[in-house]
């Protein structure tokens, strides 16, 4: 059963900027609305941890999570990755000279698609944490490759700028089925707009039937 649930975070439909989740623990920020606690509960189906990055709430855009360990952005604080390790993960900070790691890593539980602007010293950090075979490309010749793509043990959904070649690509990497969609009616940068698990999504409530319809098809 793959539920996916609309909601609204700080009256905004890009969700996925302030959320991020693996199969049993979803971060959100602390000042995020209680009643979400409920959705993630019953849609993602895991327990809920409130914690902030660099004391902001942008939790899907400074971390990049799977089963087996968290990325951090640079701009985490001391205290703010104790907590993550507090939760018995891998974690780790990725020194990059960019802050919105989320956009840079493309991962599931196997495999990782890392944008060619992380430096090239860093790759192994992102196998050794997220306990992925890593590989470098770009998604419609964007570096953005985590913004422009959500994926789960499944499925993986991109952009519609993806081209048939791009496609291709993504399911030799992923070994997962793959299709292009949208969010929050149109919206090409998924990673924003939502936040995926294998039980489950969250989306923006801006969302129409049609992308609801896609995004259950491929990821669930």
């Amino acid at each position: 059963m793959f539920d996916v649930a609309p909601v609204k975070v700080f009256g905004t439909s890009s969700v996925g900027v302030f959320i991020a989740s693996n199969n049993t623990i979803t971060f959100l920020p602390p000042d995020a609305p209680e009643k979400i606690d409920d959705v993630v509960r019953s849609t993602l189906r895991t327990s809920v941890a409130r914690f902030t990055i660099a004391k902001s709430p942008l939790l899907g855009v400074f971390t990049v999570v799977n089963d087996n360990g968290v990325l951090l952005s640079p701009l985490a604080l001391e205290d703010e990755v104790k907590l993550f390790k507090s939760l018995g993960l891998n974690v780790q900070v990725l020194q990059t000279k960019y802050t919105a790691v989320s956009n840079l890593v493309l991962a599931n539980n196997r495999v990782a698609l890392v944008s060619p602007l992380l430096e090239p010293q860093l790759r192994k950090v992102v196998t050794d944490v997220l306990g992925v075979e890593v590989v470098v490309d770009t998604v419609a010749n964007n570096p953005l490759v985590g913004a422009l793509a959500v994926i789960n043990s499944r499925g993986l959904l991109a952009a519609p700028e993806a081209t048939d070649e791009d496609l291709k690509k993504l399911a030799d990497y992923f070994r997962v089925k793959v299709d292009v969609g949208t969010v929050n009616k149109g919206k090409s940068f998924l990673r924003g707009g939502m936040v995926v698990n294998d039980h489950g999504a969250l989306v923006g409530d801006e969302t129409a039937g049609p992308e609801l319809m896609r995004i259950t098809q491929v990821l669930g």
